[in-house]
């Protein structure tokens, strides 16, 4: 009789598990998964001696702790099994430091990121106890035909007939620097912080990574005095138009550049024209409430005729994509929502305020729709005193009218 495989599944969005139990479930019915919510039971657990095959946290779980949560996990309890993280998109950039704190493989939470689960959980428990080898996340289904070998860092890797450089890297765990990519919209290499060298029939390049294709045989080179020497001038320039950014004053200094030799900006901006937010209100929300504005010098992102679009939900997707927070969920509140009398909630499932624009485009389905009074009775201490006293305001109006 085949021994059963226990799971300790570590995630508090119950969509989410469900679709990693249903998976792990299918791909073999020897699995059993046990869940728990918080990291803090996943320790009493361990501090107790029960004994797993596997566990599977959320890095977003522990409020971006997920490092530390491993390295307790590797050090205090001796946990001796493969721990495989999952990271969302954004928080990719912990993943060298969360496979150094001792986590056995890392999978990105992509689409459909949950089939491929089961394929890295099978791999780990194969290789045995405790590994540190980054390991690529399966790549695309595609024929033999379409499969694409060259080097990246003089590293081996393969690619589907399609790809970018960046996607290709991001999946090998090679870290490429950028701003303006989000692999839930499309690309737009904008900010050219991605750049790269790439060497074809024997000529060097340089190319923004997130928009080159993958091809046979091209060497590709992510450092180097050429490549970085480019993304310094970038960082200037980018440093010169948004002095205030914080996150561009971070890759900065890990590039060494301490300030600008261009005059610098005192407005105030820090917008980076990046287009992320434009390319998902249109993509993903399907609203299409924001574009760019102007030309040149005076290019900028607002709305048609710089007035309030009858279009905009007040979602505040773009707040959350925003690389350098120049687009605000306060802001949102403050300009849209108010004049709109939208009642903004804070959300416990996958995004951060949920509203009906929010429970339409949802993937997962994570987000239902009920009435708003039932809403403020299940999430009474979810609102603020200043949206509570909107939505009695917008209620009474309601009841008058």
């Amino acid at each position: 009789m085949k021994r059963a495989v226990i799971v300790l599944l570590l995630e508090d969005d119950p969509t989410h598990a469900n679709l990693i139990k249903r998976g792990l479930h299918d791909f073999d019915g020897s699995i059993v998964v046990e869940q728990i919510f918080s990291t803090e039971e996943c320790l009493e657990l361990l501090k107790k001696g029960q004994k797993y095959d596997v566990i599977i946290m959320n890095y977003d779980l522990p409020q971006k702790n997920g490092t530390e949560v491993v390295r307790k996990i590797r050090g205090e309890y001796k946990f001796k099994k493969p721990i495989i993280t999952l990271m969302g998109p954004r928080h990719e950039v912990y993943a060298e430091e969360v496979m150094k704190a001792g986590a056995t493989r890392y999978v990105v939470k992509v689409e459909n990121y949950y089939n491929h689960l089961p394929l890295v959980v099978r791999d780990c428990l194969k290789a045995g106890a405790e590994g540190k080898d980054r390991v690529a996340a399966q790549r695309p289904q595609a024929p033999t035909a379409q499969i694409i070998q060259f080097t990246i860092d003089e590293q081996a890797v393969e690619g589907v007939k399609g790809e970018s450089v960046l996607e290709v890297a991001r999946r090998y765990g090679i870290k490429i620097p950028t701003l303006c990519y989000d692999p839930a919209v499309s690309t737009f290499g904008a900010c050219r912080l991605c750049v790269v060298a790439v060497t074809q029939r024997g000529w060097t390049k340089l190319h923004p990574s997130c928009v080159f294709p993958i091809k046979e045989g091209i060497e590709v080179k992510t450092a180097g005095e050429r490549v970085l020497k480019a993304r310094m001038m970038l960082l200037e320039l980018l440093m010169a138009r948004c002095p205030d950014a914080e996150n561009l004053k971070e890759m900065a200094e890990e590039l060494g550049v301490r300030k600008t030799r261009f005059p610098v900006s005192v407005n105030g901006d820090k917008c980076i024209l990046c287009g992320l937010c434009v390319r998902v209100c249109e993509e993903v929300v399907g609203v299409g409430a924001i574009g760019f504005a102007q030309r040149g010098l005076h290019r900028e992102i607002s709305t048609p005729f710089i007035e309030l679009s009858d279009s905009c939900t007040g979602c505040g997707e773009c707040a959350k994509i925003c690389p350098t927070e120049a687009i605000t969920l306060e802001y949102i509140d403050e300009k849209i929502r108010k004049k709109r009398r939208v009642v903004a909630v804070k959300c416990d499932g996958c995004a951060e305020y949920d509203n009906r624009a929010c429970v339409i485009n949802c993937p997962t389905g994570a987000l239902e729709v009920m009435p708003i009074e039932d809403y403020l009775s299940k999430h009474k201490i979810s609102f603020n005193i200043e949206l509570r006293e909107l939505l009695r305001q917008s209620l009474e109006e309601e009841a008058e009218g």
